[in-house]
């Protein structure tokens, strides 16, 4: 009863730890996203540049995004309830989902901008002051996007990593404005126009691989073929425990499911197999602290081997072996 309760505990502490981490996290970008629409809307109004336009688009819909996904992190925050056994985190992967696709609509917008640019160069002005605006944008972004990746180590939180993509296609433009200046200053007007066809292109193909990690949150895609198989390894190499299938897992925010059915001896008590599936939750939980562990007991027979969702059994028969 007592490590029962020491689990629990411990699993509070993580979900206060990752509550505190995301949201700030969350307001942080908020905040950002809403001082760079303001500064950057008065350099583009000074330098009209189709470069700085981009930026400016793109930061405007960073506030958006940002605000959806602030929104869509507190509502994830809220606990398990009779409706929500499994509780809300899949709201993450919804609100990367929309991220998504309001990245690929900014890409649009700037690459139609850019074309139109191309075709009708014009004169950059205050160049200067543009540029300063820039690097300065571009080191805030960096700071954001550590921050990001520290919040991302310790909670695994894919709105903020939907979030830290969105980021670092805003390094990658500030980086693209920075160019277009330079080369618009030294009077290669075609330069502010090719450079946001490229930003754009670079959002697009990051706006498809968003929405498509998003999507494969939500269908509960299964951790990776090596990290399924390790379980495997580990969970077979239990006494008593003769063979393994139906291995299902998946995630959601900063939980882990992990389900499976041990199959042992059939003349073995309750008890003792009960004991054995306590083992099993225990070397599990050394890797996945979190988890939601569900392991169904059954006996080793003919008609048990015969009705398998998931013949995890070849592998397992072949890892005992050896």
């Amino acid at each position: 009863m007592s490590d029962s309760l020491k689990n629990s505990g411990s699993e509070k502490e993580i979900s206060a730890d990752y509550n505190k981490l995301v949201m700030y996290a969350g307001t942080a970008s908020v905040f950002i996203a809403t001082v760079f629409i303001l500064v950057k809307a008065g350099v583009w109004f000074a330098s009209y540049s189709s470069s700085m336009f981009a930026s400016l688009i793109d930061s405007m819909f960073d506030a958006l995004t940002a605000l959806i996904n602030l929104f869509a992190i507190r509502y994830s925050l809220t606990p398990p309830n009779d409706t929500y056994r499994f509780g809300h985190y899949k709201a993450q992967s919804l609100a990367a989902l929309a991220q998504s696709a309001f990245i690929g609509g900014s890409a649009v917008i700037l690459i139609i901008h850019g074309i139109k640019r191309l075709h009708h160069p014009e004169v950059v002005n205050n160049v200067d002051i543009a540029i300063l605006v820039s690097v300065l944008a571009e080191v805030i972004t960096i700071l954001l996007i550590a921050f990001q990746t520290y919040v991302i180590s310790k909670t695994k939180s894919e709105a903020i990593a939907a979030d830290r993509l969105h980021y670092l296609s805003d390094a990658m433009l500030n980086i693209g404005v920075i160019l277009a200046l330079v080369f618009s200053g030294m009077g290669y007007m075609w330069a502010d126009g090719l450079f946001t066809i490229i930003i754009g292109a670079l959002i697009t193909k990051g706006a498809f691989s968003l929405g498509r990690t998003s999507v494969s949150t939500l269908l509960d895609i299964s951790f990776p073929p090596e990290e399924n198989q390790q379980i495997i390894k580990e969970l077979i190499e239990i006494p008593h425990v003769e063979s393994i299938h139906d291995l299902k897992t998946r995630r959601a925010g900063p939980r882990n499911f992990i389900q499976c059915h041990l199959l042992m001896d059939g003349n073995m008590s309750l008890k003792s197999s009960h004991e054995v599936t306590v083992v099993a939750e225990d070397i599990l939980r050394k890797k996945y602290k979190d988890a939601d562990i569900s392991i169904h007991m059954e006996p080793l027979n003919k008609e048990t081997l015969t009705n398998l969702e998931f013949d995890d059994i070849t592998h397992v028969m072949s890892q005992k072996k050896n």
